[in-house]
């Protein structure tokens, strides 16, 4: 299987990424859509990702007083497990210029999974979207 992951530049790329999220936060995991689909009240970066040209996940980031946040790591139910989240991790980090302030809120069951990239957890648990959460920052010079 080809993973293909890209900056979402189109109108058409964008509605896809919301797709994707309600498919993921809206539907899946119940978060309200008011919650879920802040995008016109901040100022992101999307990016795309395609399993055999089929797309299938996405995420986005944006520039806060703390730095890069990283967010909205979505990947259709179908297709989770088959390395595109890896992916989508991978190609962000890489097209982020200057990576000493990133950082994420991650759901605590994928904890593990951002581990492997070379984020840490900082500070206490705390929910989000009543979700619970940790704050995780990215450590400089990790291998992936």
């Amino acid at each position: 299987m080809r993973i293909k992951v890209k900056f979402a530049s189109s109108n058409k790329e964008l509605e896809i990424c919301m797709r994707i999220r309600k498919s993921v936060f809206i539907e899946e995991q119940k978060i309200p859509k008011k919650v879920e689909l802040d995008d016109s009240t901040i100022k992101a970066i999307y990016f795309i990702a395609y399993m055999n040209d089929i797309p299938v996940g996405t995420a986005r980031y944006q520039k806060t007083q703390f730095g890069v946040k990283l967010e909205r790591f979505a990947v259709l139910k179908s297709y989770r497990n088959s390395g595109v989240g890896k992916a989508l991790v991978s190609f962000i980090i890489k097209s982020i210029e200057n990576k000493n302030n990133i950082y994420l809120h991650a759901q605590v069951h994928v904890i593990n999974f951002y581990s492997r990239f070379g984020f840490q957890i900082i500070g206490e648990k705390f929910y989000e979207a009543n979700i619970l959460h940790w704050k995780m920052v990215y450590k400089l010079n990790t291998k992936f």
